[in-house]
């Protein structure tokens, strides 16, 4: 069964209070990025259909093997990061960006292996 959670996606605009970084000045604000990664709700939501069938277990695979080599690539860069920034604070607001991204980006993969 293919579960489709519209409301989640709101949680989303949660994002929009790392804002507040460009008044106060506190990296950490920015952390508040990693919230977008409910946005991906609203892309899969618009999958049509509602059932499991052979093509949407295969496409799911598909956007699993895409996004474990893009996670490969986001591990080494904020593993390179973390050896030349050595500021905990930003590595945090690159471990939020990154899970947004990864999120969102498996939700369009997805959806464009469905709708073709």
């Amino acid at each position: 069964m293919i579960k489709k959670q519209f409301y989640m996606g709101f949680a989303g605009f949660l994002g929009f209070m790392s804002f507040r970084y460009f008044y106060s000045g506190n990296l950490l604000d920015l952390s508040f990025i990693g919230f977008f990664a409910f946005f991906a709700n609203f892309i899969i939501a618009k999958i049509s259909g509602s059932k499991e069938d052979e093509r949407y277990i295969e496409d799911k695979k598909t956007a699993l093997a895409f996004i474990g080599q893009f996670a490969i690539i986001e591990l080494f860069i904020i593993w390179c990061a973390t050896v030349t920034v050595r500021n905990i604070d930003f590595i945090c607001v690159l471990l939020s960006f990154s899970y947004a991204i990864t999120l969102n980006i498996y939700a369009i993969k997805l959806y464009i292996l469905e709708e073709k």
